[in-house]
């Protein structure tokens, strides 16, 4: 009889071997980039787009100030060209202002019911022994409507007593004198103080004009 061995498997035949080693002694910082796109393209496109935008945000910051400059000279010359014209019509405006002034104080004056060198003589007519006139203002109203105002300023002498009573005294007789009455529509004492240098009283007088009279329609 015959027998037959069983077949072993080559692995099964032969021994086990160690794996092969050997040390790396390979320096990896300094071997060359091997890959498709180095690193150093991506640094360098990066550094390159950063100093493009930096470039081109200044330029256009140069432009917009070089447009605000042009813009501000253009605005100054046409303020020089303009600034002569200004000055004349300010001139002419100011001008027409003291001469429309003028014209309507000389309308109040002429409009006025007693002319400044009748209540002149007047008052020299009416004045009493007592009362000493120092000076006498017309102030015209800015509305040629609204009348004028006689102002006077003078000394009343006596005691004060005599003086108050004077001033009093003569109040009422510019109230009762015709012209007078017909022409202010107010006659009023103002105000009364004693003059430490002369002892006399100090008085002032104003008298309101009336306003003219209104034209009747037709």
């Amino acid at each position: 009889m015959a027998f037959s061995l069983p077949l072993k498997k080559k692995s099964d035949a032969q021994p086990a071997t160690a794996p092969l080693w050997h040390p790396n002694f390979r320096n990896f910082e300094r071997l060359p980039d091997t890959k498709v796109v180095r690193t150093a393209f991506f640094v360098n496109a990066a550094a390159i787009f950063v100093a493009l935008s930096l470039l081109l945000a200044l330029g256009y910051r140069e432009y917009r100030l070089s447009s605000l400059r042009e813009q501000i000279a253009a605005a100054q010359q046409t303020i020089d060209k303009n600034q002569k014209q200004n000055a004349e019509a300010l001139r002419l405006s100011k001008q027409f202002a003291d001469d429309e002034k003028k014209l309507l104080e000389a309308a109040a004056f002429v409009r006025l019911p007693m002319t400044p060198s009748e209540f002149v003589v007047l008052l020299g007519q009416t004045l009493p022994k007592e009362i000493a006139i120092e000076s006498a203002d017309l102030r015209l109203a800015a509305d040629p409507a609204s009348g004028g105002l006689f102002v006077l300023r003078g000394l009343a002498a006596g005691t004060p007593d005599q003086a108050s009573g004077a001033a009093s005294s003569y109040i009422e007789q510019l109230h009762a004198h015709p012209r007078f009455a017909a022409t202010f529509e107010s006659i009023n004492l103002t105000s009364l103080t004693r003059d430490p240098k002369s002892g006399f009283l100090v008085f002032e007088i104003v008298l309101k004009v009336k306003p003219p009279a209104k034209e009747k329609k037709t």
